[in-house]
């Protein structure tokens, strides 16, 4: 959902809300009739949901002085229609899935996509990827310590060991084993008792020939988890008997 229609403000006797009118003349998606108090309160939802103001897609200014609601000038307000469409086809899709139990939280939100941002999160390891190869590894890297510092805990991206694991995996494949040595460096520093990022280890000594580092760091990963599958599958491979 790249945007919707904001009108995020409050109800009351302040001069913000007295430059909301009380009907509606370009209502196209929402209901025509739709009472004031429940269009703002819908309106304050998806501001929240996007982490914006009116201004985002409507004309005017952030006090809503002179603001013109009803206007589309705004690529993001027609924009908005056709995402608040589809949020719409989705709840109505979920409504109707056989043995579905009734729900009083809305199927879909503009929350699911957008997780309180203008523009939804992009998957971070594709971020990663991208950024390394067009900037190298070590801009890559922090670009992920500075959005692990302004989005951690806020459900925007995948900060698991997973995320640089797998940059550390295309690294290697593409035989930059140094530059996936740092990346698996910088996830030991936010997870020093991970299995997996010790199999990842593991993973790469045994794929530049450090046989006993990689024993080491995969005795470590079992350690941590008896059952990590990538450690026991060093181990097996380097427990198998040589030509």
């Amino acid at each position: 959902m790249r945007a919707l229609a904001i009108l995020g403000v409050v109800l009351g006797p302040s001069p913000a809300g007295a430059q909301i009118p009380d009907t509606f003349t370009n209502l196209q998606v929402l209901p025509k009739g739709m009472a004031k108090r429940e269009l703002v309160t819908v309106m304050r939802g998806i501001a929240s949901d996007l982490g914006v103001r009116c201004a985002h897609c409507h004309v005017g200014p952030d006090n809503l002085q002179g603001m013109d609601f009803a206007s589309d000038e705004k690529l993001r307000k027609r924009a908005a229609r056709e995402m608040l469409k589809l949020t719409q086809l989705i709840a109505q899709t979920v409504e109707r899935l056989p043995g579905r139990e009734p729900d009083p939280h809305p199927a879909i939100t503009c929350y699911n996509c957008h997780r309180g941002m203008a523009e939804p999160p992009r998957n971070l390891r594709s971020v990663l990827e991208e950024t390394s190869e067009a900037d190298g590894t070590a801009a890559a890297l922090a670009r992920y310590e500075s959005l692990r510092d302004e989005h951690y805990g806020k459900g925007r991206y995948d900060f698991s060991a997973l995320s640089l694991n797998t940059l550390a995996r295309s690294l290697l494949e593409k035989k930059r084993p140094d530059d996936a040595r740092r990346a698996l460096e910088l996830n030991r520093k936010y997870y020093p008792d991970s299995a997996a990022v010790e199999a990842a280890f593991g993973s790469l000594y045994l794929a530049t020939g450090e046989n006993e580092k990689a024993r080491a760091a995969f005795r470590r990963a079992l350690e941590l988890d008896p059952q990590d599958p990538s450690a026991l599958s060093g181990m097996q491979q380097l427990d198998a008997p040589r030509p």
